[in-house]
């Protein structure tokens, strides 16, 4: 399975390719700066039957969330084989 990371995911063009990628079976990082409102995203995507799809703290004007959200998908996925930067 392909991981994909998109920053700035939480809304709009991020959310809708999102959506997209996960409905191509996809695992997609939904990369949000506030997690509270990538997660609230996530539970009405989840309800609306999409899968694979997984929110994530990433602020690309720190270095350090960078580096944190990093480690989260090489911890969790070991790889990531698409980012897409939005924000």
């Amino acid at each position: 399975m392909k991981i994909a990371l998109i920053t700035g995911a939480n809304r709009s063009i991020g959310l809708e390719t999102a959506k997209q990628l996960s409905e191509k079976g996809l695992f997609v990082y939904l990369g949000t700066r506030n997690l509270a409102k990538g997660e609230e995203v996530i539970k009405e995507l989840i309800a609306k039957g999409f899968q694979n799809i997984q929110a994530i703290q990433i602020d690309v004007t720190d270095a350090q969330s960078i580096l944190d959200a990093k480690k989260i998908v090489e911890k969790e996925k070991g790889k990531l084989d698409i980012l897409i930067n939005n924000a």
